[in-house]
């Protein structure tokens, strides 16, 4: 295996694994992105206090499972190339398939 392959292979490998891991680091911070609600006093305030409360805990759960989805994709694309399934130019087209 050519050491370009190689490199090519490990930095893949530490991106798939810097995605995932950071996803996980990021779900670690629900308590502080959550903190418990207080009362506004107003029934009407609180209602709206806990959507938006609501909003930004499913924007945090749903950006570390986008970090996760990356992750997983750089991984197959990783595993393809590996397998000489694909050449540098579908590597590309796989990372960048979809959304980017």
């Amino acid at each position: 295996m050519p050491p370009d392959f190689k490199a090519v292979l490990s930095d893949l490998t530490a991106m798939s694994t810097t995605f995932h891991d950071e996803a996980v680091n990021y779900r670690k911070l629900h308590a502080d992105v959550a903190p418990p609600l207080v009362g506004g006093g107003d029934a009407g305030f609180d209602h709206a206090l806990k959507e938006v409360a609501d909003l930004i805990v499913a924007l945090h759960i749903g950006f570390a499972d986008r970090l996760d989805d990356h992750g997983d994709k750089v991984a197959y694309a990783r595993d393809s190339f590996r397998r000489h399934d694909i050449d540098v130019h579908g590597l590309f087209e796989d990372l960048m398939a979809g959304d980017g």
